[in-house]
């Protein structure tokens, strides 16, 4: 008789979990979602650029250096900057506006540039500093930001000779940067 009650114990075990997934199978649903993900678009142009050397050299007395400085026609991140017969602590301003064309706000990270080691290139202002991304129905303060680039030319300029470089700002996703 004993035997018996030990061989029933084992058999409502098996039977409480038969009854337990039976149960669990049919509250279990399946669901299957259909959907796209898209990511946003970090984008930037340039659309003005501009320096302060019009005639007499900035801060001087005299008018022998130059500056030029176009949008770069075959990457509008770019500006190409052109120095011509410029001489030890010859500096100019370049200002740039920049305009967010992507789908998401983005912060200035850094600066680089081509310039040659005679020529020191600096971003004064705009780091870490948001842009939105471009809508109708804002003005521009949100979708486009100016800056300055301070150029100084340094001893090791030689004479008579026109230095060509471009500058990039580099931008990075608006909640990556402090």
């Amino acid at each position: 008789m004993k035997n018996k009650k030990f061989m029933a114990i084992p058999i409502f075990l098996i039977i409480a979990l038969v009854l337990m997934g039976f149960a669990y199978a049919h509250w279990e649903k399946i669901v299957t979602v259909n959907g796209k993900i898209e990511t946003g678009k970090l984008d930037l142009i340039v659309i003005h650029a501009s320096h302060n050397d019009y005639g007499i050299d900035p801060d001087k007395d005299k008018d022998v250096g130059s500056t030029t400085v176009i949008i770069d026609p075959n990457d509008p991140e770019k500006v190409i900057i052109n120095i011509t017969n410029a001489y030890p602590s010859y500096h100019v301003y370049v200002d740039v506006t920049v305009r967010n064309i992507g789908t998401i706000p983005v912060k200035l990270k850094n600066m680089t540039t081509t310039a040659p080691p005679c020529i020191t290139v600096q971003i004064w202002d705009g780091l870490y500093e948001q842009i939105d991304p471009y809508s109708w129905d804002r003005t521009p303060q949100y979708y486009q930001k100016d800056y300055t680039l301070y150029i100084h030319v340094e001893q090791c300029a030689l004479q008579n000779t026109t230095y060509t470089f471009t500058a990039q700002l580099i931008y990075w996703n608006w909640n990556e940067l402090p």
